[in-house]
């Protein structure tokens, strides 16, 4: 095996993932409670409503009962960065809301009122998609208290007691007065109302792994057809440490984003799969569960296609290292990867690097965010690869924007990697002479520009060894002809 690095990185992940959340207060916890009537009926959970003075548009009234608490602390992943001013690092709490900021500050925290009957209460501003919180009750850190009334699909062999962090998730809408466009592109995340919906759920793995009975989530698509004559393709995910195959499916909105993207036809209808790191098997070995057991299972229960370019492997922070390892392994057994901050610790030897297509994402404010120089150093192999930086940190906040983009832009679209890649190929060769005529250096251009190949490729095999060196035109048709074939 050839992974390099990548033991190291997943203990480094999974240390800093343990250590307690940087909150910031809220200066002004109950502003908008002073308002309530007496004797106002208060509803368990998160009530979202419409606010015109709300800096978002919208707030969001949380209710947790707890008799017996003395204390309870509301927290989330909530905190706002300035997405549009990279230079400002100020870090703002959700009621400083304003257009060109972006959740990924880290947790915002704030004291809940107490109301008669063991209600506690807060509300706060929230804007688009899906926003994450809980609780801590009597000042106890190490328990993230779910939210009973609003509680997450936890798997049944999943982390328990202070192992499992909270992942409630409140959905709220998009509101384009007083929201920005890259905030409401996060409505995607949001429960479609239209039935339009497909269905998920956590399936037995009928082989024992290590003497225990163990689950995967498995979303399948709306309207899943068994008997369907094109089998569908496969989307396996993996969390992070102190997460198991619970959070994608929730807080990580996976059904949401893939219910909206296909009724919008923007991805391929395909069925996802959360698995857990603790039965995968062992790294060095090749995690042979996760090939032995789990593809199997699949792949004999549900209509989904078993070749290796109509599978994808993704993960994130902890699981973007296990995505790596695999990758560094043998690329080739999956043809889409998403390394999703985690560093960037590709091996430039690793088996059939060129087969598959990888995506490499993380947050502006992420540690897992790889360098320039780590991603510069890929530019040297035959990897074809895409690195996005979008707004948030080491949370959610990003994980769903990527699996968005991922899903939309990238997923079975080979010349989302290549096309640019092309582009590239082109420059080079005008300038070192392997193309010696820039008026046919000009028609390729803009032949694959408007992603007329089948033209592209003719020009090409009428010019090689003539305007084209042999070597060039191969490599190229080689790009162009793995588009015409994988669309």
């Amino acid at each position: 095996m050839k992974s390099i690095g990548i033991t190291a990185l997943v203990l480094v992940l999974a240390m800093v993932l343990v250590l307690p959340v940087t909150a910031q207060a809220d200066k002004n916890p109950v502003s908008k409670q002073q308002g309530f009537a007496s004797g106002e009926e208060l509803v368990e959970g998160p009530t979202v409503m419409k606010d015109p003075d709300s800096p978002t548009g919208y707030t969001v009234r949380f209710v947790y009962k707890n008799e017996n608490a003395s204390r309870v602390t509301f927290v989330g992943d909530m905190l706002l960065r300035n997405w549009a001013d990279p230079a400002d690092t100020n870090v703002y709490t959700p009621r400083e809301y304003r257009p060109g900021l972006m959740r990924g500050g880290g947790a915002f925290e704030a004291e809940m009122e107490k109301r008669d009957g063991g209600y506690w209460v807060i509300e706060v501003p929230l804007a688009a998609g899906a926003n994450q919180y809980w609780f801590y009750v009597d000042g106890n850190r190490n328990y993230w208290v779910p939210d009973p009334a609003n509680s997450p699909k936890f798997a049944p062999d999943g982390l328990t007691g202070n192992a499992r962090r909270s992942f409630n998730a409140v959905y709220v809408p998009y509101d384009p007065d007083k929201q920005d466009k890259i905030m409401g592109a996060r409505e995607i995340e949001n429960p479609r109302t239209d039935g339009k919906t497909g269905k998920w759920d956590y399936v037995e793995i009928p082989t024992l792994i290590n003497g225990k009975t163990r689950y995967l989530g498995v979303y399948l698509p709306y309207g899943y057809d068994e008997e369907r004559e094109e089998p569908y393709k496969t989307i396996y995910l993996q969390h992070g440490s102190g997460q198991d195959a619970s959070d994608w499916m929730n807080i990580g909105s996976v059904p949401n984003i893939m219910d909206n993207l296909l009724a919008d036809g923007l991805t391929e209808p395909a069925i996802v799969v959360t698995t857990d790191s603790t039965y995968l098997g062992n790294a060095q070995d090749g995690y042979p569960n996760l090939y032995n057991i789990i593809l199997p299972f699949i792949e004999d229960n549900y209509n989904v296609s078993k070749k290796p370019a109509d599978r994808s492997f993704a993960g994130l922070s902890m699981g973007g290292g296990i995505t790596t390892t695999i990758i560094n392994d043998d690329a080739a057994k999956f043809g889409y990867y998403g390394v999703f901050s985690a560093g960037m610790r590709i091996s430039p030897e690793a088996k059939n690097l060129g087969a598959p297509y990888i995506l490499i994402g993380a947050g502006r404010y992420d540690f897992g965010l790889p360098s320039p120089a780590q991603v510069a150093a890929l530019d040297v192999t035959d990897a074809n690869y895409k690195n996005l930086v979008v707004a948030g940190g080491h949370d959610f906040n990003t994980w769903c924007q990527l699996f968005t983009i991922y899903a939309r832009d990238y997923l079975w679209k080979p010349e989302a990697f290549l096309i640019d890649k092309m582009h590239k190929l082109l420059d080079g060769y005008l300038a070192d002479g392997a193309i010696d005529n820039p008026g046919i250096y000009n028609s390729l251009k803009v032949k694959l520009k408007q992603a007329k190949l089948t033209s592209f490729i003719n020009e090409i095999k009428a010019q090689s060894g003539k305007h084209i060196s042999r070597e060039a035109a191969s490599t190229l048709l080689e790009y162009a002809e793995r588009i015409s074939f994988d669309n």
